[in-house]
């Protein structure tokens, strides 16, 4: 009979360990920023294709600060990837990372809460003059109180630097 207990505790345990969802880390400062400017990103993006019809120079602004920024966003994208891979691993992170990065998208779907096309069109100007700098678009992100949703907590050096 203590065989068969055992056996039940041990898969009881393995069921509880399956059911529970695992966490990726907390939010350092570095995936914070990165946040930031996948954020400031999105919604450019969103709102370049939104207001294309009314600005027609909008989208090739933001198609051109891709392609001077394609390093630093892909520095952004790689330090939120690696973020959700700590702690779930390879799989479970890439699927929390495309999670995050669409309902990014979705929730800038019916446009940036307050700004206008004209506004975006203006912080895009802004963007596009950091010459593709991460560092730029961090600042530029910041400045425009972009504040990504997290999933999580963030680290107790984010608190402290605060």
């Amino acid at each position: 009979m203590k065989h068969v207990t055992g056996r039940v505790v041990a898969l009881m345990i393995a069921a509880i360990c399956v059911d529970v969802p695992a966490k990726a880390a907390c939010w350092g400062e570095a995936d914070v920023s990165a946040a930031k400017v996948r954020d400031l990103e999105t919604m450019l993006m969103v709102s370049a294709l939104r207001c294309r019809a009314g600005d027609p120079a909008i989208l090739p602004a933001y198609n051109s600060l891709v392609k001077q920024s394609r390093g630093a966003l892909t520095a952004v994208n790689d330090q939120l990837r690696a973020h959700f891979r700590s702690g779930i691993g390879e799989a479970a992170g890439l699927n929390a990372y495309d999670h995050y990065v669409t309902a990014l998208a979705n929730r800038y779907g019916a446009g940036a809460q307050g700004l206008s096309c004209a506004d975006m069109a203006s912080i895009l100007s802004a963007a596009n003059a950091e010459g593709g700098s991460a560092s730029g678009l961090a600042r530029l992100a910041s400045d425009a109180g972009i504040e990504p949703v997290l999933d999580d907590v963030r680290c107790a050096e984010s608190f402290a630097a605060r």
